[in-house]
């Protein structure tokens, strides 16, 4: 998928940078506060420019040394984390292409080593156009990508691994017989679901695991509750979600003169709507205090790759159906939302959701969604990671941190 160049959020130390984003809808708003406005803080050791007029204001840092504690008063003794926090991983476009299988390994050792709960994968296993969609690639990425992970990982599945595949530099293959591999491959059907990593999450302070729910048609489509955080994954990539375009009002994808699928596409994007609904739906009845949904595609949601001339327009209405699903279900559930896609490769955290009368607008216009965060994560040439701070008890319920891994790190000059 051709990329237009966007504003970026870009990470200059080698180690990690924390952002965290105040966000309206957490348990501590539930008694019809006023909701305090977003605001985005960084470590004074990044510098971000992020993609929505969020403030960014390093953390003060005392250089006082404090007055000794008189005799008479008790000693302050640190309180600890409370046992509800947790981390989760964000990744995505990995192994992707011949640097990624060099540089996945470290990703993943350092993901192995942290006290992450989970990871979440927001799909393209494999490059759009470096890789052949041969039989052997995919119960090749299983064993050698996603059973390397020591904690489940969680999939949506990428425009590459099938979308893409009919492209001959790929093999010229039908998307169709690609993606009925990878369902088979890696989620499995009714009755006999497949596990991606080496262990399986259990709900908190047990050894049953967490009851993941599966589309029977879509299985890749799933969705889980664990420690009051529901998860969402429908079945979004790019490449205009399969969508049929002609090569005139918007360009292919193929590099052929027609591109998608119609039928297919009427079908998955119906039951995407359905499932993002039947997620929230799920929320409301766990009582959650947020909602991740993950996805491949990054849907334009500012309209910059609509937007462009032909030969490079992009048909991202393709993605209308489901941004509108997104919108109307976050209103409604008033708590935080955090979508996760790939896609793009480079690390980005904004908040693009914006609405006139229950319709989504773009860019500046119409009035912002204050509980709606999006995080792009890193990818193909980017081989670094995110971990998502979980924390119930704070006012942010979100915290991320990315981490810079540093045998990834490229050399410049």
């Amino acid at each position: 998928m051709t990329k237009l160049p966007m504003k970026r959020i870009r990470i200059t130390t080698a180690a990690f940078a924390v952002v965290a984003l105040s966000l309206v809808g957490v348990a501590a708003n539930a008694a019809n506060k006023p909701a305090p406005k977003p605001t985005t803080t960084a470590k004074p050791t990044t510098t971000a420019k992020p993609t929505t007029p969020t403030k960014t204001t390093p953390t003060p840092t005392s250089n006082t040394t404090p007055s000794p504690t008189p005799s008479t008063a008790p000693t302050a003794t640190p309180t600890p984390a409370p046992s509800n926090v947790f981390s989760i991983a964000l990744i995505g476009d990995m192994p992707y292409d011949a640097l990624g299988l060099t540089q996945a390994p470290n990703v993943i050792n350092e993901i192995n080593a942290s006290g992450v709960d989970f990871t979440l994968f927001g799909g393209d296993t494999m490059s759009g156009k470096g890789d052949k969609c041969t039989d052997e690639a995919y119960p090749a990425l299983k064993t050698n990508f996603f059973n390397k992970f020591g904690k489940q990982i969680f999939y949506t599945v990428g425009d590459n691994e099938w979308v893409d595949c009919d492209r001959p530099v790929k093999g010229a293959y039908d998307p169709a017989t690609r993606l009925a591999l990878i369902r088979s491959t890696f989620f499995g059907s009714a009755g006999s679901y497949v596990n991606l990593g080496t262990s399986t999450l259990n709900n908190p302070g047990t050894t049953t695991p967490v009851t993941v729910l599966h589309d029977t048609t879509y299985p890749e489509m799933q969705m889980f509750t664990y420690k009051g955080i529901t998860v969402i994954i429908p079945h979004i990539p790019g490449s205009a979600n399969n969508a049929a375009v002609d090569g005139v009002k918007c360009k292919t994808y193929n590099d052929l003169a027609k591109d998608g699928d119609a039928a297919e596409f009427a079908a998955r994007d119906a039951a995407n709507v359905a499932w993002i609904n039947k997620g929230f739906g799920k929320a409301y009845s766990d009582n959650a205090i947020g909602v991740i949904v993950l996805t491949q595609a990054n849907m334009d949601w500012e309209g910059y790759l609509a937007g462009q001339a032909m030969p490079n327009t992009e048909c991202t209405s393709a993605y209308d159906a489901d941004k509108q699903a997104l919108l109307t279900n976050t209103i409604q559930f008033k708590k935080p939302v955090l979508l996760q896609n790939g896609d793009e490769h480079w690390f980005q955290l904004d908040m693009p959701m914006n609405e006139t009368a229950g319709k989504l607008v773009q860019r500046d216009k119409g009035s912002l969604v204050e509980n709606f965060t999006r995080v792009q994560t890193f990818g193909s040439a980017f081989n670094h990671w995110v971990e998502l701070v979980v924390d119930p008890s704070s006012a942010n319920l979100w915290t991320f941190k990315t981490h810079i891994v540093k045998a990834n790190v490229a050399t410049h000059g």
